[in-house]
């Protein structure tokens, strides 16, 4: 498993990246304009990936939470309001 990089270098680290990259991949793809807020590891550390700039892409919230599903395989959590059923 890849180490990450913590600390005031990981700070740092992170804020060159979304400098780097403001915008967010994955919509910018789909043609649409987002503001990138984490950066992503393409492959992930916890499946042998490294902490370096070419394994990173920097990814708003919404994409890198589905990004992070689909790697590890977990569904989206459904929302249930006070009655008791699903929200849409």
């Amino acid at each position: 498993m890849g180490e990450r990089i913590r600390g005031r270098k990981g700070q740092q680290l992170r804020r060159r990246r979304l400098a780097n990259e403001p915008l967010c991949r994955r919509c910018k793809e789909r043609g649409r304009i987002t503001a990138a807020t984490v950066p992503d590891h393409i492959k992930p550390l916890a499946l042998g990936g490294e902490d370096v700039d070419e394994n990173i892409r920097c990814l708003c919230d919404d994409c890198h939470d589905q990004v992070t599903r689909e790697q590890f395989g977990h569904r989206r959590r459904t929302e249930v309001g006070a009655d008791g059923w699903p929200v849409a």
